[in-house]
């Protein structure tokens, strides 16, 4: 493990990744400010976003700002539209009714059939 003396994770940058303070951000991400591991949280509202970090954008990298300005604009346009609050919804998968595999029992069963032989051939006889 490396030291981790002196790294310092931009604020904005450590409420929307979700690889903040993990391995990757603290020895190559934050130490070469290329936002190369940058992973949007799961979840993330604009509410929950610290503002814009309008004053530290003149120490950021070219990297950084255009990280920045595309989690941040991506944001406020799913907010406007209204889809900030809708979760991601898969259509559900039905089950194909003429398939072989989903059919139904064709035939009816006998219990017989079920028994094993010696059942069948000692029906007197009971559990012992």
């Amino acid at each position: 493990m490396s030291e981790r003396i002196g790294i310092q994770i931009p604020v904005w940058c450590s409420a929307i990744c979700r690889n903040a303070f993990n391995e990757k951000c603290v020895e190559d991400c934050s130490i070469n400010r290329d936002c190369s591991y940058f992973e949007e949280k799961p979840n993330l509202k604009l509410s929950d976003m610290p503002r814009f970090p309008l004053q530290q954008s003149a120490d950021m990298t070219k990297e950084e700002k255009f990280t920045a300005v595309t989690i941040y604009l991506s944001k406020v346009v799913d907010h406007l539209q209204g889809n900030e609050d809708e979760p991601k919804i898969y259509p559900p998968v039905r089950a194909n009714i003429y398939d072989s595999r989903n059919s139904v029992l064709t035939n009816t069963v006998k219990i017989q059939e079920l028994l094993s032989s010696e059942q069948i051939a000692n029906p007197e006889r009971g559990d012992e």
